[in-house]
Order: C-alpha cells, then structure tokens, then sequence
C-alpha cells in the first residue's frame, strides 16, 4: 500500500486541508481472480419495443458468451412484474438463450422496485464468489398504477442494502437521458457500489455491457476495510475511490471505510479529504505523525503505514504540492460537480457548475473535459438550458477520469 499527499507541509497557526491518496496494489501473480456470480435484470416494458429491445438482447447474449466456466448467470425480465428466465447457470448450460429470449414481448411498464429485489433474492451469500446486478432501463421507474415513481428514496435505500450485504449494482440508461432518471441511475449505482453507464446509442450497450464484464471478472477481493487511526485534532471530511472507477464513499464505522471488489488488473487508489487542526505555537518545526493506514480484507491484513506531516512556520514550504495527487483532487472536484450537475434543472446553478468544471479541467490538464463543458456553456446561454443527455454524458466521461 502506497500513501501520496497534495501538501506533504502546513503553516503553524492554520487550519489546514490535505487530500491523501492511499494506492491499494494487487499482489501480482499469487493473486487470484474471484469465480463471478452475475444477475442481469433486463427492461422489458413497452417502451423497449424496435432498435432498444434488440440490442439488449443481442448484449445479453454477447455478454452471456464471456462468461467464464466458474461463473455464473441469472437473467429476469422486468415490467409490471419480473419474468425469472435462468438461475445459476453455466456458460455451457446457455444453449437456449436466444429462444427463451425471442418469446419475451416488451410490453407493460417499469418496475424498478421488483427489479432490485430480484436481483437480491438472485445473488444470495456465497463465499468466495463476487456477487454483481446489472439493471438496465430506458425508462422512470413506475408504481404498481403505472404512474412515474416520485419518491425514490426507497429505491436508493434498497441499493445500498444490497451493497452491506456484498452486493454490487451496476446501472444502465439506455437510449435518450430525457426518457429515465439519471440522477436515480447514477445515485442507484453509487449507493450500491457498482458503475453507471449511459448507452445513449443502443448499438454501444454490447461493447459497455462486455467492458463491465471483463473488468468484473478481474475481482480478487470482493470486501476490504481501510482502516485509519487518526491523530486527535485530525478528521476525514469526505472520500472517494477514484481507480479504476469513480466512487464516492463514506465512513460506515469511527475509522473505517469499506471498499468493494479490489481488482487484480489494477491498482486502487483512495482519496481521503484530511482536515488537520493546527500544531500549538511552541511546537518546534519537524514531523508529526497525524493518522495511520492500514488495509484488512478475510485473507490478511497489511502492515500499518504512518502519515507524516511536516509542521513549519515557513509560508513558501507550505506550499509546497504533490502535482500528481493534486491533478487528482481536481479530477474528483470535476466529477462532484458533473454529479451535481444531474440533479438540478437551475440554470444558474447549472451554469455555475459547468463553469466550475470548466476551470478544474483546464487546471488538470483535462482539455476534452474543458472544451465539453465550453460547448455546454454556450448552449446553456442561447437555449437556457441543458439538455438530459448533455447533462448524461459529461458526467459519463468525468467519470473515466482516473482510467485515463
């Protein structure tokens, strides 16, 4: 495990903040890759009727060929009720899908509720396996009357249930972001530690879905704990993981975060928004140990890594940054910002976040990123606001951010 700071120095008399990435390596060759438990929960409302409904067939069939011979599918089709179509099948046992498939009629409408609670029932404890949902939709979710769902708080809630119990939720839009909730999809996903993708094409799902697959099938470690002791005077404000994917975490006990699926392809980096008190006047200048590191999964525990801050009264070396850790805080500033920006149809407040992203990306160095949110400006100011799918995808690729 590796520690990086963005300010390795502090002044005397302030109050100061500081970003720690903690750098999470896989253990090389006697790492081994988790056998894959995977529940597909597939959209098959009235809505999904001509190019939506093919290629989601064609994706799941695609993505049911990838499987591994120790994994694992379960697939359901979900409107007013759920359609159970495999459980716990081998690839070799997939003969039939494309027939079982074709006699599914996409009609009726989209029970999100039923879908997130089959895909639970579906990926049931089991040790040594990952467990991972896929939903996808192209639509709001609805009541059992058919009216657009509301109040989504429950639906959030059932995601980040499934995610204490070892479950990862993966979600995707597909089709145009003004036709479903994107901000519901992408807090579904958050909440239940998995990835949203937005397949604005439906001739991109396959390639998405397979993607997804593939990084999945490289888990090695399906639960973790970073546990920090922390130095009186010292908070975490805030956190997230931002290798390989985007992923805002919390403190779920005094000290520790849990992380989900550590991956064998890749290392995993933690960033941690450290609030640090400052020294008393008398200290003499030097370093002072601040929080300790440590990392605890079911097979081992790491070795505890100090954190060292070095205390002066000398403004010119508190100023002193790490340039790499800091390019990455402005990344996970920009993809605070693009989740923001998904769950406000202000336009001031839209363009003050688009503007917002627009100085972080130039600041780090992300040109694409900068000149996305430019063109959006300018849309937002002839038109007065931004479009769903604009919206969508600038948050799609902010979330890649740490891949590039």
């Amino acid at each position: 495990m590796q520690l990086a700071w963005d300010r390795p120095v502090k002044i005397s008399s302030q109050l100061s903040e500081h970003i720690l990435r903690v750098r999470i390596v896989p253990a090389g060759d006697r790492t081994q890759n988790l056998p894959l438990q995977l529940a597909v929960a597939l959209d098959t409302s009235a809505s999904m009727q001509g190019e939506k409904w093919e290629r989601s067939k064609a994706a799941t069939l695609a993505l049911a060929s990838q499987l591994r011979p120790g994994d694992r599918l379960s697939l359901a089709g979900f409107a007013d009720w759920v359609t159970p179509l495999i459980q716990n099948v081998q690839n070799d046992r997939l003969g039939d899908l494309r027939t079982i498939l074709d006699r599914l009629v996409a009609e009726g409408v989209t029970r999100t509720d039923l879908a997130l609670n089959w895909i639970r029932s579906a990926l049931p404890p089991q040790s040594g396996r990952a467990r991972v949902g896929i939903l996808i939709t192209d639509g709001h979710p609805t009541t059992e009357k058919g009216e657009v769902l509301q109040e989504v708080d429950r639906l959030i809630l059932q995601a980040e249930a499934m995610a204490t119990d070892g479950i990862s939720i993966c979600t995707v839009g597909l089709g145009n972001a003004a036709d479903f909730n994107s901000a519901l999809l992408v807090s579904l996903s958050d909440r239940g530690r998995g990835t949203f993708m937005y397949a604005d094409n439906p001739s991109l799902l396959t390639t998405q879905l397979q993607e997804r697959l593939q990084a999945v099938q490289t888990i090695s470690v399906a639960d973790a704990v970073l546990k920090i002791n922390l130095a009186d005077g010292v908070r975490v404000k805030n956190c997230c993981q931002f290798r390989p994917d985007y992923l805002p975490l919390g403190e779920t006990a005094k000290g520790e975060i849990n992380l989900r699926n550590l991956r064998s392809d890749t290392s995993t980096d933690v960033l941690l928004g450290l609030e640090v008190s400052s020294l008393n006047p008398i200290h003499p200048p030097g370093s002072y140990a601040i929080a300790e590191v440590g990392l605890q999964t079911l097979e081992f525990t790491s070795a505890i890594s100090p954190v060292p801050l070095q205390f002066t009264s000398s403004y010119r070396e508190a100023q002193q940054i790490n340039l790499e850790v800091d390019r990455d805080r402005l990344c996970w500033d920009i993809n605070r910002f693009s989740t923001e920006l998904n769950n406000t149809n202000d336009p001031l407040q839209t363009g003050e976040l688009l503007s917002q992203i627009q100085a972080a990306a130039l600041k780090s160095g992300q040109i694409a990123i900068a000149d996305r949110a430019t063109q959006q400006l300018d849309d937002l100011y002839k038109t007065g606001k931004l479009s769903a799918h604009q919206a969508t995808g600038l948050l799609t690729a902010t979330r890649q951010l740490g891949g590039l």
